[in-house]
């Protein structure tokens, strides 16, 4: 994900994983300025962004223009066009930009990319699939992948877990996953060899991704 930093960040591209970006940066109090292509998206998005250009960022001459080389860190959320994806990031690393995050539609686009020097590539509808069939795939509430090999999710308690001391449950030992917490009034609590899960009851639970996975699907 795109941490806040102390310098402003440029968002190239104001489709809907673009403007949701741009969105939240917004909101966590990141000073961004958003560049779009389209005249009519940048009409639409003038009162959202303090800051917001119309450009095309495959023209490099109208990057310099609006100082995009003046940013450390830009983010290319162009998702309609490789072509268009390709050439904005090429742009920016001739710009000697440091920090460039880039949205891909394919793996060979990201491989793509990677090669040309963007730093960070996203693949926000793979993971969003990959993300559902977790979810679709066992007990599972929520999933986030902290790495391509470890995750977080939070499961029902089924009745084969209800009522039983975390220490007889023996999670690690016997299923590879560490219980991190559970739910109990609208708040997560933290676990106690002691602690004993309601029927029910959201647990958050850790470990590699494959052992996740398996354990959400056995119960």
């Amino acid at each position: 994900m795109v941490r806040r930093t102390d310098s402003p960040v440029l968002v190239i591209g104001l489709g809907r994983f673009g403007s949701a970006l741009a969105r939240e940066l917004t909101d966590l109090g990141q000073e961004i300025m958003a560049l779009e292509k389209d005249r009519s998206i940048v009409q639409h998005f003038a009162d959202a962004f303090t800051s917001i250009v119309q450009a095309d960022s495959t023209d490099l001459a109208a990057l310099e223009q609006v100082g995009a080389d003046q940013f450390d860190t830009a983010v290319v959320g162009i998702g309609t066009s490789i072509e268009n994806s390709v050439l904005t990031v090429a742009n920016l690393v001739d710009l000697g930009v440091k920090n460039i995050w880039a949205k891909a539609i394919t793996r060979s686009h990201g491989e793509i990319l990677e090669r040309i020097g963007a730093n960070h590539v996203i693949y926000p509808e793979q993971e969003a699939g990959e993300r559902t069939a977790h979810l679709l795939s066992g007990t599972m509430r929520n999933f986030t992948e902290l790495s391509p090999d470890y995750a977080l999710a939070i499961i029902t308690v089924p009745a084969v877990l209800a009522n039983r001391s975390v220490s007889e449950l023996r999670l690690k030992e016997r299923y590879g996953v560490t219980l991190v917490a559970y739910e109990a009034d609208a708040e997560f609590l933290n676990i106690s060899t002691d602690t004993k899960l309601p029927k029910g009851t959201n647990m958050l639970v850790a470990g590699p991704t494959d052992r996740v996975d398996e354990f959400a699907k056995r119960l």
